[in-house]
């Protein structure tokens, strides 16, 4: 065996190494930098799927963009559970995507997913964060009303917050991105109504705007003009395309929430290099808040 055929064996591309963790229903898919070493802790990002999706294909996602080894940070990439129509989902609040009614508790595995990585890996405690697309950014937005003790920030694309105070009750702050395409036809970007398998009754999920404002209000954080001009994180339009609504809590303890608007992108976004680049620098840059 040439040395090639030996790192592939053992699951080396490139640079970054494949591994799997379990975490209590069935193996976990994770990236680990190159220059990853016990005695240096690390950022964790979790990295949650859409509906029907899988862990594998986010880690190929993350293969693609090149940011694991560019910035180091280890990348665990769950898969939901099958449901009776055989479609993984995750269970993140009353309109997406528990569509059987099952009430399996996903934040509870994900906050165990966290602790299994811990438990092997050198993680900066500070610095752990979850992302996620559609129904995986249902689930980031829970991660963030159940887990703000541990999770540092959320980056949600195409999903949508609970903004149920009795749903949602963080115990601490948290820094909150969400993405949405403005001509998203699946999760409106305005608010919509999706609907389960058991009924025919549609549940209601809030908009873009709502989503960020729930966070603002709950983060006492007040909307702030640092970025007039637009950015430019779409394949599909030319030119600059996305406006960016932030909202601020200064002080001691700061604390950011904010909004994405892709003009024109729709429920599957085509985003370029400078998305990925940016959208991972804004997790990793916001570190976990203090308790007030």
């Amino acid at each position: 065996m040439n040395f090639l055929a030996l790192l592939l064996s053992i699951g080396v591309t490139e640079a970054h190494t494949h591994a799997i963790i379990e975490a209590g229903r069935g193996p976990v898919q994770m990236l680990i930098p190159a220059n990853y070493t016990a005695d240096k802790p690390v950022p964790l990002i979790v990295s949650l799927h859409g509906f029907g999706g899988s862990g594998d294909s986010y880690i190929q996602y993350w293969e693609k963009n090149k940011q694991v080894d560019a910035r180091g940070f280890i990348v665990a990439a769950p898969t939901g559970t099958t449901d009776s129509k055989g479609r993984s989902f995750w269970n993140a609040t009353d309109a997406c995507c528990d569509k059987d009614q099952s009430g399996i508790d996903d934040a509870k595995y994900l906050r165990t997913v966290i602790e299994s990585v811990q438990s092997v890996y050198a993680i900066d405690p500070k610095s752990i964060h979850v992302t996620g697309y559609s129904n995986g950014g249902f689930m980031a937005h829970r991660m963030a009303c159940e887990h703000a003790d541990t999770v540092a920030s959320i980056a949600a694309v195409a999903g949508a917050a609970a903004t149920n105070e009795q749903s949602c009750s963080p115990k601490q702050p948290i820094h909150i991105l969400h993405i949405h395409g403005v001509e998203d036809a699946v999760i409106r970007y305005g608010g919509g109504k999706l609907k389960n398998y058991t009924s025919d009754i549609r549940v209601p999920h809030p908009g873009a705007v709502e989503s960020v404002s729930f966070w603002a209000k709950h983060n006492s954080a007040t909307a702030v003009d640092v970025n007039p001009q637009p950015r430019d994180f779409s394949d599909r339009t030319p030119g600059s395309d996305t406006q960016v609504l932030r909202f601020e809590r200064a002080g001691p303890t700061p604390v950011t929430v904010e909004l994405w608007s892709i003009a024109g992108e729709t429920h599957v976004p085509k985003l370029n290099d400078s998305f990925h680049t940016q959208s991972t620098e804004w997790m990793l840059s916001h570190r976990k808040v203090d308790s007030d």
